[in-house]
């Protein structure tokens, strides 16, 4: 490593450069009596099914040889000197990844909201390490990580340039804990949005429906971002994420973050090669059953169906819907062609309204054109179609709603059933193949 910058871009980045110690393997440095070391983790493209670039991450030792964690470490530090010790880290961390010689991929760099305040410092720091390194800047990936908000980031981003135009790629850690928040998203328009582990582990859980993870990638591509999962350590996981259609991946099932990159990616190529073959085992798995449990609904609906063109009124036919135990109906609607529903909802016995709710009630004259079940039953009379989940507005949870057009009486109607997701045709299996 040279020991004067080679040119005037480079001025920024002599300062932590000069800390700089050389060890056995690569590089390491001191702060305040404790010792700082880069580890590397891989990140996966799911799509191109290998490693795309590595994160790098602060491994902090104090004087008696033990671990620190590195937010442990930046809490003792604050203003000018948390900066310091941010761009200290960068530099080692590009040091140690530039001595490996790796030469594909992108370096995930970390950085505090509040050392990046300034359009043009941040921009003159990353000139000033690659240009040093002589490292293209669009293999850097600027990593923001989660902050409490307010005005400690609002220079920087309002001076950032469309991400079309700038030279190296910026992600947003921690998306969905603590307080960050879709106001990130657009105040950054970054490239990569991670998601934090939190969602990962729940989904996977089931404690948070895994549609939920499914909509938010959604929402944050139509943003215009790619979204990463962090924290992957089981498969039923990775399964979960696949089927959200989410991005990049990385996590402890492909490999923990070691000092040696290659080390850190030895397996993960491999891993990545299967787990299309397993995501394949995973839809086989739930293909089977959402078949099962589309059936019973269907064929609820069309027993409510023949009650109510057969001239029965629509008690009847709720009846009818929910006398077939296995659809586990909640409750029972109609609306005209027009989306307008005219007659009451009809609950299943002993279920009703609750007081909460209850400014929607009644819910006559209430118009479910908007709703995408209701489309789809118009779009294909005859035909029962199934949407969800969504937040049912009769009783605050969340429900799949089934839907069938029918022509009686003269006109067409949309017969309508809520059921709780947990018989809904998307329920996933809680655990991947083994």
């Amino acid at each position: 490593m040279p020991n004067d910058p080679p040119n005037a871009k480079a001025t920024a980045a002599a300062s932590p450069l000069a800390q700089l110690q050389p060890r056995a393997a690569g590089w390491s440095a001191q702060w305040h009596g404790c010792a700082l070391d880069s580890a590397f983790q891989p990140v996966l493209s799911i799509t191109h099914q290998r490693v795309v670039g590595y994160e790098a991450l602060l491994r902090v030792t104090d004087g008696s040889g033990h671990a620190i964690g590195p937010a442990d470490l930046f809490a003792t530090a604050e203003g000018a000197e948390a900066q310091q010790l941010d761009e200290l880290a960068r530099c080692l961390h590009l040091a140690n990844f530039v001595e490996q010689g790796v030469e594909t991929g992108w370096i995930f760099l970390n950085t505090l909201p509040r050392s990046a305040r300034a359009a043009d410092l941040a921009q003159a720091a990353i000139d000033g390490l690659c240009g040093h390194f002589d490292f293209p800047h669009e293999r850097v990936v600027i990593e923001v990580l989660e902050q409490r908000g307010g005005d400690e980031y609002s220079s920087f981003v309002d001076e950032r340039p469309p991400a079309g135009e700038r030279d190296f790629l910026v992600a947003l850690d921690d998306f969905g804990a603590g307080f960050s928040n879709f106001d990130r998203v657009w105040r950054y328009r970054p490239d990569i949005v991670k998601l934090d582990r939190s969602l990962v582990t729940r989904a996977a859980n089931g404690e948070s429906h895994v549609g939920f993870i499914s909509e938010l990638v959604s929402i944050l591509h139509h943003a215009g971002t790619m979204v990463l999962a962090e924290g992957v350590e089981t498969e039923p996981q990775l399964m979960v994420l696949m089927h959200a259609d989410v991005d990049l991946v990385q996590g402890f099932w492909f490999g923990e973050p070691q000092a040696s990159v290659r080390e850190a990616g030895a397996a993960a190529n491999a891993l990545a090669q299967s787990m299309w073959r397993r995501f394949a085992d995973f839809q086989r798995s739930a293909e089977i059953i959402e078949q099962v449990n589309f059936g019973a609904l269907s064929h609820a609906m069309l027993c409510g169906a023949r009650v109510l063109t057969g001239g029965g009124t629509l008690e009847a036919a709720a009846e009818a819907i929910f006398r077939d135990g296995a659809s586990h109906a909640q409750r029972v609607f109609t609306a005209d062609e027009h989306g307008a529903q005219h007659e009451p909802s009809i609950a299943m016995p002993g279920a009703g309204p609750p007081a909460r709710l209850a400014p929607f009630y009644p819910d006559t004259d209430s118009n479910w054109s908007r709703r995408e079940y209701f489309r789809r039953a118009l779009a294909a009379p005859g035909r029962v179609a199934v949407m969800g989940p969504h937040y049912s507005l009769n009783d605050g949870e969340l429900c799949y709603t089934a839907a069938i057009a029918l022509d009686y009486g003269g006109a067409t109607h949309v017969l309508c059933a809520d059921f709780p997701p947990e018989h809904g045709p998307r329920e996933r299996p809680r655990r991947g193949p083994g």
